[in-house]
């Protein structure tokens, strides 16, 4: 099998368990700004995608400010119900650290957002460059978070694999010119989705780098 010498995760939905908080956060967040609510499989279109995009998409004259209320209810509910890393991711992060490969994370997170659901819970200096939303102008499933990755970090296309758990970020990867793995662990529409690699298992990530 094909090593790689950058790994570069996706957050949500392939390292931290949040499609719950999600989708219930965002239904929320639309009972206050429509006064119904919108069944939870409508709303899985929103995964993988940047929140202004999502607020952008259900057609909100003033998106952002629909986004700040989906924010602040995303924040609700993380405490209510609680992020995990999915079982075991934090024992393959550690077992990584004692690689050769150099770790990324590539996220439809803000900055902000980073740094308040994944920072804090230590796994920061796992990753040595983490491109958010904040970071260029267009988002997952455009190429340019990955552009980005590859500029920072001088990396070749050929050495970087991205693992993630939505069409939007296979796109991502593929346009360009990286290598791409679903993850099938938290991926809830795979059926469809082209991939180079499709995991169900999440020990299969270590054989792609070199120990």
């Amino acid at each position: 099998m094909k090593t790689y010498r950058h790994l570069v995760f996706d957050i949500d939905g392939t390292l931290l368990n949040t499609a719950g908080i999600h989708l219930t956060s965002l239904e929320r967040a639309l009972r206050r700004l429509w006064g119904e609510k919108r069944p939870l499989p409508d709303l899985g279109f929103s995964f993988g995608i940047p929140g202004l995009r999502t607020m952008e998409l259900l057609n909100f004259p003033d998106a952002k400010a629909a986004y700040e209320v989906w924010v602040k209810e995303y924040s609700a509910c993380s405490k209510e119900m609680g992020i995990e890393l999915f079982d075991g991711m934090r024992e393959i992060l550690e077992k990584l650290q004692h690689t050769k490969a150099s770790l990324g994370i590539i996220t439809s997170k803000t900055r902000e957002e980073y740094e308040d659901d994944f920072n804090q819970r230590g796994l920061g200096g796992c990753f040595t460059c983490a491109v958010t939303a904040s970071d260029t102008p267009r988002g997952k499933p455009f190429p340019d978070p990955m552009l980005e990755y590859l500029k920072r970090t001088g990396a070749d296309p050929e050495d970087v694999l991205f693992f993630g758990d939505s069409v939007y970020d296979m796109d991502c990867a593929r346009e360009a010119g990286v290598d791409h793995a679903l993850v099938l662990w938290g991926s809830l529409n795979p059926e469809g989705i082209e991939a180079d690699y499709r995991l169900t298992d999440m020990e299969e990530i270590l054989k792609f780098v070199q120990s």
